[in-house]
């Protein structure tokens, strides 16, 4: 069997629609990238990025596995400091980098190779403390199923958990949560249609693509597929999904993003089946999930990637009909208390943004508003090398709810192709340092330079009893800040399980903190600077 070109979020287009796209970068190469280039201005900002190294390529077999690798901070030696996961495609190793300081990051050795084949590619991973013995251990999701790889301390233990997968199905990635709050973890699997099985085209209106699974932990860490009797049993190819509490009952709702669908959001009523909730997203190609409260009213937003202008309309659209909606544009769901969503991201110049993959929310600057970060460009895009490469994104949030891309002006310009943006504090000095997980090239890694904004550190146990624990920071000027603990944000990526809170100028907070068990604590007088750890024991 042929080579199967993808292209568009991984739905196919028709080799007709492909030799228009070589033909337009060949024929009008230069006018074919300025069409394609998305004219944003470069906000202020005295941030500044320093690039590290970072001796990882990934080795991506374009022709025989999908286009995805898996990224994830992770605490793996429990010293409070996180190192960085990065998985391997066919015929390469998943390895395990900590940050030196004058060195970059450095590999962790041969104590922490995970078990894998070398025919296999690892796609999505999420770490948390799953049998509770205070060792972070790491899902990750391959070619071959999902595997479970437990932290003995110094090194890991691995084992194949041979779900009951559905045939045709890739699993892509995987989301944390504990449904039933019962405080074990259970978890989504977001399942795409095997790479030999691919068609020629973006299928919108029939039934076509890989399965994704909900599994429900029979509280020995063994998982039986729950995934009818929730409600969320479908035929869709799909990127990624994420357990968030979107109304602050502190119990897991769920949010899925399709391929040529939409973006699927469920309410957890506390007994199954999910309730669906209408959102306002039509037929699109949603693709990374972030997540964070961005407007600062105490709920969490969520963020949508999508196939931006790269390309025109009409080649995007798929088998759609000439009346059928669509919308390429990025999404920016404002929370609405719990009771429903707008998408406000043309108001917030969020919208208009090229080709992208995994997004990530997080107070980059510390200024206490959250920002937007969005891996780009796409490496199976036929004629790639005539096509505009995008810088990847880094949007501060201003004083006027606005956004603004800052990425050149900060130093973290990555034009490779990235899949995955990971922040967390791997030097230990309290500010965000960034990752970009890239496709078939080498990983990019800036560190934190200009120290601005104050900050406080709250580190909660990796672990299920934290799942969608609600964190709110109260600072003297009467303002609130609210994150969650939250797994499987950006795209086959897990961000960090250290929560930091920008307090701009801002000299101490106090601290709350809801867990879903019922216990909430409360920390006054927090200076900045300070490191707490909060537990959800009684």
């Amino acid at each position: 069997m042929g080579r199967k070109i993808f292209i568009i979020g991984i739905g196919c287009v028709s080799l007709i629609v492909i030799g228009v796209i070589i033909a337009l970068a060949l024929t009008g190469g230069a006018a074919f990238r300025l069409w394609q280039l998305e004219w944003k201005k470069q906000g202020e900002t005295d941030m500044r990025f320093v690039e590290v190294a970072l001796p990882f390529t990934h080795n991506a077999d374009l022709d025989n596995s999908l286009p995805f690798m898996a990224s994830a901070a992770i605490d793996v030696d429990g010293d409070g400091v996180e190192e960085l996961f990065l998985g391997g495609g066919k015929d390469q190793s998943d390895a395990f980098f900590g940050y030196k300081r004058g060195k970059g990051f450095v590999s962790l050795g041969v104590d922490y190779r995970l078990a894998k084949s070398a025919a296999d590619a690892t796609h999505g991973a999420a770490s948390i403390d799953v049998d509770k013995d205070g060792n972070i251990d790491l899902f990750v999701t391959r070619e071959s199923g999902v595997w479970l790889h437990r932290n003995v301390g110094d090194g890991f233990t691995s084992e194949n958990l041979n779900l009951p997968l559905a045939n045709n199905t890739t699993p892509l990635s995987i989301a944390l949560g504990d449904v039933n709050k019962d405080g074990f973890v259970d978890f989504y699997i977001s399942g795409y249609i095997k790479n030999d099985l691919v068609e020629g085209q973006a299928v919108f209106t029939r039934p076509y693509g890989g399965y994704s699974h909900l599994f429900l932990n029979n509280g020995d860490d063994t998982w039986r597929d729950v995934s009818k009797e929730a409600g969320v049993w479908r035929q869709h190819n799909t990127f990624t999904a994420m357990f968030v509490d979107i109304d602050n009952d502190h119990d897991s709702d769920l949010v899925v993003a399709q391929d040529t669908g939409v973006v699927e959001t469920y309410e957890n009523t506390g007994a199954f089946p999910f309730r669906r909730i209408d959102n306002p997203s039509v037929n699109s190609y949603p693709m990374g999930i972030g997540a964070g409260d961005y407007d600062n009213d105490g709920f969490i937003d969520f963020y949508f990637s999508n196939v931006g202008h790269t390309l025109p309309e009409k080649l995007l659209r798929g088998d759609l009909g000439n009346d059928d909606l669509f919308n390429p544009s990025y999404m920016l769901f404002r929370n609405r208390s719990g009771e429903g969503f707008e998408d406000v991201a043309r108001q917030t110049r969020t919208a208009r943004i090229g080709f992208g993959w995994g997004v990530a929310v997080a107070d980059i600057n510390l200024d206490g508003r959250q920002d937007l970060l969005a891996a780009q460009n796409y490496a199976r895009f036929p004629g790639r090398n005539f096509l505009h490469k995008y810088a990847c994104k880094i949007m501060l949030q201003y004083s006027d709810g606005e956004f603004m891309p800052v990425e050149k002006r900060v130093g973290a310009v990555n034009r490779s192709y990235a899949v995955a943006p990971i922040v967390a504090d791997f030097n230990d000095d309290g500010r965000p340092d960034l990752i970009w997980a890239n496709i078939d090239g080498p990983a990019k890694a800036f560190m934190s330079g200009v120290k601005t904004g104050n900050w406080i550190k709250i580190r909660l146990p990796d672990a299920p009893s934290s799942l969608g624990a609600i964190v709110t920071t109260t600072t003297p000027d009467g303002l609130t800040r609210t994150q969650q603990f939250l797994s499987g944000e950006g795209l086959g990526s897990d961000q960090s399980a250290e929560i930091i809170v920008g307090l701009g100028n801002e000299k101490e907070a106090s601290i709350e903190v809801q867990f879903q068990n019922g216990v909430v604590k409360r920390a006054d007088n927090v200076s900045a600077g300070e490191r707490l750890s909060i537990s959800a024991e009684r």
